[in-house]
């Protein structure tokens, strides 16, 4: 992929305008780029488990970004209030992975004293 120097203009894509009356930002992004990638499940099952679904909202949020990448790598410009809202996705993202490896670590550390522990 060439690398344009700074300054360089960019011609950006034509793009659909999208009707925003009262509609969640997230709910503007996920209309303006792809969805999910290919081989990722579109909705996790009604029946799963609170830590499937919150995984599976992970894997859609990392797709809807690298979608979003990918798209101002071809050129695409983006609002100051749709990089705010990019941002917040990104850090709820992340906010969820780290307390999904708090809780890991609990349950590894709970096992490991219910082993140790003298009966």
């Amino acid at each position: 992929m060439p690398v344009l120097p700074v300054g360089a203009p960019v011609p950006a894509p034509a793009t659909a305008p999208v009707a925003s009356e009262g509609k969640s930002f997230a709910a503007l992004l996920e209309a303006r780029t792809p969805l999910r990638a290919a081989g990722t499940p579109a909705r996790a099952p009604a029946s799963a488990s609170p830590a499937l679904t919150a995984l599976a909202g992970v894997e859609r949020a990392q797709a809807r970004l690298d979608a979003v990448l990918a798209a101002a790598r071809s050129g695409r410009t983006f609002t100051a209030a749709e990089l705010i809202g990019l941002q917040a996705q990104a850090y709820r993202c992340a906010q969820t992975v780290d307390l999904a490896t708090k809780l890991v670590e609990q349950g590894a550390q709970s096992v490991k004293q219910a082993v140790n522990t003298q009966v």
